[in-house]
């Protein structure tokens, strides 16, 4: 299916690469990207890319909407992480903020980023998928370091981990579990996924397995799942030997460095298909 042409859009830009990445990759099919950066989120060097920029704090709904507006904006997208524990401690929403929250009964990710979304909707804004302009950085199947294959029984751990893995995203708890020799050693919550891997290192020691995947029926519009450098260099710290992510499903960012990094510290890379339990499928 063809792209539909966007003169102009928006962009919610929070923390990491991936909103310099959006306009980059807006810029290269000539469409202007006006930017709400978010206050302490956002990194200042989106300046240099954007079109405009406007800052805005992370409760300040009605500003955002009133930029909009202002704007003339049809489209926008959302991109880049404001860690989801933050929703338990901020406490400057704004009316307009606290309307849009009120209307989900739950404080987990899926439900209030459905709720900005309908709320979007409901002022004639559409939230386009956040991989539109870098589907490029999704990775096929395959193991992306040559240098460091997988062992049987890491590739055990893997087959025995994805489904579950999938499972946990499922119920919109976390992308990423960490396993061991058939165990699971940690689940991601509230505190992200590096934290995750650290956590699993100090439980468990060397050699955990850390699988990252998609929700099995994911929302491009949000919370598509990242990889990045920070993610190596948290394994590193854990001593872990394997990251395995969701093949098509995840973005990878900064891949040259990633692999560069693992190999060198004798962590394996793969992408990988969505197996069951009892699928003798290849992984990759």
């Amino acid at each position: 299916m063809p792209k539909p042409k966007y003169e102009k859009i928006a962009l919610i830009a929070g923390q990491g690469v991936f909103p310099i990445s959006i306009v980059r990759g807006a810029h290269s099919e000539n469409i202007r990207v006006v930017v709400l950066a978010i206050k302490g989120f956002c990194s200042d060097e989106i300046e240099q890319y954007a079109d405009k920029i406007y800052w805005v704090e992370l409760g300040q709904a009605q500003k955002g909407l009133d930029i909009l507006q202002k704007e003339n904006i049809k489209y926008i997208v959302m991109a880049g992480r404001v860690p989801h524990q933050t929703i338990f401690q901020y406490r400057h929403f704004d009316t307009l903020a606290l309307k849009v929250l009120a209307r989900t009964m739950t404080k987990r990710a899926d439900g209030i980023l459905n709720a900005v979304v309908k709320a979007m909707e409901s002022y004639g804004i559409e939230v386009l998928d956040s991989s539109l302009f870098v589907r490029q950085l999704f990775q096929p199947a395959g193991l992306l370091t040559p240098k460091r294959p997988l062992t049987k029984a890491e590739e055990e751990d893997i087959r025995f981990g994805l489904p579950i893995a999938r499972s946990v995203a499922g119920l919109d708890i976390g992308q990423t579990i960490v396993v061991k020799d058939k165990s699971v050693i940690a689940v991601e919550g509230l505190e992200g996924t590096d934290e995750c891997i650290k956590r699993a290192g100090e439980l468990a020691g060397p050699g955990c397995v850390v699988i990252k995947v998609s929700k099995p029926a994911q929302d491009k519009r949000f919370d598509i799942p990242i990889i990045g450098p920070t993610t190596i260099t948290s394994m590193k710290t854990a001593q872990a030997s394997v990251l395995a992510f969701s093949a098509n499903e995840a973005l990878m960012f900064g891949k040259d460095e990633i692999v560069t990094n693992a190999e060198s510290a004798g962590i394996a890379v793969c992408a990988v298909n969505n197996i069951t339990a009892e699928s003798q499928n290849n992984l990759y």
